[in-house]
């Protein structure tokens, strides 16, 4: 038996003899991918309310009794069309002269304070010619993400979940903290923001990780579902055992194994224990903690991370444009709403996860995706309120349900010496689509555009990246290099990627034959 192949063995033995679904996992899914991913949730996101361009127009004169609102409006503030063709006062000109036709862009503003009585960009005037301050900010907090991933996914691996998910935490109270202090000046808010920005998801990601590679293979989707639930709704945190394994700090591995058995009542063996203590991993591992650049080492690895990157530029694009149609309502509910209709859209994905496979998820809910957007745009009589609201529900559900199925690939694909990398990696590339999406949204007004950038990204990147994807259901999770460079492969009694007999085959058949 190879050293990689008695390592595996004997890390799944122990894990097996201290449980991997007892108490102690329910317990750490409940604190820290429900609670903890909530509350971090709400603490990274409130910049996108913080930042939200209230109702404007320019400040008139004080309006005579006698006189109607409309009239007043009209003879200050110029009419224009909208982009459904609509009539509208401008919100940033106002007459110089009336009868000439001459207007000015407004000097003092009058905000609309049904929803917000102040905002960031109501405070210091980010409308009309400097509402791109508000597209900088999202913009940087992207490109904060993107180098946070790099660095934060390399010291997951490194120096493990724990310390990373300590950091996490630390850097984003200081980032929301001074951007709070220094809300005035947009260069402290900026740097505020991108501080905070730099850990991105790397707290609820090492948290999820953890609680990955303590629990059984049937339980993965739980964990994946409990998290992104948690988000559209602790210093005790463990280090993960496998990732003390795998990089031989074997002594540190058994006092959380043990951690893991005492709450779950269970016993490591002491034969297993001295096994742990006197074994030691092969020296290839020595060299797996590697940076992102060691996902593209080899064909399989490479083509797997390539196919994941591109499926979740894909979603992210998505679930960007289809989530950008502004609404005069409550912005509250609105934020409300898009969360509710989430958490089905995730025990639905959870449980096709589990019965029907990853792969096959991923495909249909983008496919139906796709079709929804098709049916939407051609079809006028589907604009009905009831209908079309059914419809843009029914979408956000299979949105939902193809992002489930990313967020659960990110966490099954790679190696455990890579894992963290990996799920980094995903992040640098939605932060990539992030840092651009504002200047998207500004620039593409029309309608029609955004639907077609929809159905062509979703039927010819979605759909065919999901299908080529290995399916990874019940699949034990690689551990080492060659562990990922077979995951897989194809098999020669197989027609396409390693795919899963879900009622028969075992967990060990899941690495396919060389």
């Amino acid at each position: 038996e190879s050293d990689s192949g008695r390592m595996d063995s004997l890390y799944e033995r122990a894990i097996a003899e201290v449980g991997q679904e007892g108490k102690f996992q329910i317990t750490f899914d409940i604190f820290y991918n429900v609670l903890l991913s909530g509350l971090w949730s709400m603490a990274y996101n409130n910049i996108i309310l913080a930042l939200t361009i209230t109702p404007h127009i320019c400040k008139l004169p004080q309006k005579p009794t006698n006189v109607t609102e409309y009239y007043w409006k009209s003879k200050y503030i110029p009419t224009l069309e909208d982009a459904v063709g609509a009539k509208k006062f401008s919100d940033c000109l106002i007459y110089t002269s009336q009868e000439l036709n001459k207007t000015k862009e407004c000097e003092i503003f009058d905000y609309d304070r049904t929803w917000f009585e102040s905002t960031i960009p109501s405070e210091n005037n980010w409308v009309c010619s400097n509402e791109i301050n508000v597209a900088n900010i999202f913009a940087y907090s992207k490109i904060g993400e993107i180098i946070g991933s790099f660095v934060f996914g390399w010291y997951g691996d490194v120096y493990g979940r724990r310390l990373t998910y300590i950091i996490s935490l630390a850097m984003l109270v200081i980032g929301r903290f001074m951007s709070i202090l220094a809300s005035s000046s947009f260069v402290l808010f900026a740097t505020g923001c991108i501080i905070a920005s730099l850990p991105s998801w790397s707290a609820t990601q090492s948290t999820a990780i953890v609680s990955l590679e303590i629990s059984s293979p049937k339980r993965r989707a739980s964990v994946a579902k409990l998290r992104l639930i948690s988000m559209s709704l602790g210093m005790k945190l463990i280090e993960s055992p496998q990732w003390l394994w795998v990089n031989r700090k074997t002594k540190d591995c058994i006092k959380n194994l043990k951690r893991i058995a005492k709450v779950n009542k269970t016993k490591l063996s002491s034969a297993t224990e001295e096994e742990i203590l006197t074994s030691g991993v092969a020296e290839a591992n020595e060299t797996e903690v590697l940076g992102p650049l060691a996902l593209f080492s080899g064909w399989r690895l490479a083509t797997n991370t390539i196919l994941q990157l591109v499926c979740i530029s894909i979603n992210y694009t998505v679930v960007l444009l289809s989530s950008a149609e502004k609404s005069n309502g409550n912005p509250f509910l609105d934020f409300a709403w898009q969360s509710l209709a989430e958490i089905p859209g995730f025990f639905i994905a959870s449980w096709l996860a589990n019965n029907i496979g990853r792969r096959y998820t991923g495909v249909i809910s983008t496919a139906i995706t796709a079709c929804i957007w098709i049916f939407y745009d051609v079809a006028d009589w589907l604009n009905r309120q009831w209908l079309g609201s059914s419809l843009v529900f029914i979408n956000r559900l299979t949105i939902t349900i193809s992002y489930y199925i990313i967020n659960l690939f990110n966490m099954e694909l790679y190696p455990t010496c890579l894992r963290q990398t990996g799920m980094s990696l995903g992040n640098v590339v939605s932060g990539g689509a992030g840092a651009i999406a504002p200047y998207i949204l500004v620039v593409v007004i029309v309608h029609i555009i955004r639907v077609l950038i929809l159905i062509i990204t979703t039927i010819f990147g979605g759909i065919l990246t999901s299908f080529f994807l290995p399916e990874t259901l019940n699949a034990k999770l690689p551990e080492t290099f060659e562990d990922a460079q077979r995951f897989g492969r194809r098999r020669r009694n197989r027609t396409f990627y390693m795919s899963v007999n879900l009622k028969n085959e075992t967990i060990d058949s899941n690495l396919p034959n060389m």
